[in-house]
């Protein structure tokens, strides 16, 4: 059988199945079979017919499902896999005079120079920008965008 383990929400995946956790209070369970530290519960699960408990070592950071019987009397420790963790790519857009002015003059000086921030709003207010400003700043979005995590579309 397939034991995952989802970070996020708690669950423990038994096949297909997700099991939410009853329990999440935290205590040693035993020692790690990779390294002899000590592992600490993360969840608590009902299967059928058996308690499992999620741990993790405290040392090699490894995690297992200790599965108990219904009288809590151990029967097998099995290592788990973990469910990837979704990370949402957040990168903000901003293509209007309202977003930019709503971005801290800070951020936009620690790339922009002067000019080029007065070329930017000029640019979104539709306003007669200074060419060659405007077209250093847009060759400054890309590292704008790595530092701040924001994307300008001006």
């Amino acid at each position: 059988m397939d034991y995952r383990y989802d970070l996020t929400d708690n669950n423990l995946c038994v096949g297909e199945s997700r099991i939410p956790a009853y329990d999440l209070e935290e205590n040693e369970i035993g020692n790690c079979s990779n390294c002899s530290s000590i592992l600490v519960s993360l969840s608590y699960h009902s299967v059928s017919e058996t308690n499992v408990v999620v741990t993790r070592c405290v040392s090699c950071r490894a995690f297992y499902a200790n599965i108990y019987d219904l009288e809590w009397s151990w029967i097998d420790e099995i290592p788990l896999s973990l469910l990837p963790i979704p990370i949402t790519i957040s990168n903000k857009v901003i293509n209007e005079s309202k977003e930019l002015e709503k971005l801290p003059l800070i951020k936009l000086q620690a790339v922009f120079s002067r000019g080029e921030i007065e070329a930017l709003f000029a640019r979104t207010r539709n306003e007669t920008t200074i060419r060659q400003y405007l077209y250093r700043a847009r060759k400054k979005y890309k590292l704008f965008e790595e530092i701040f995590d924001i994307r300008l579309e001006l």
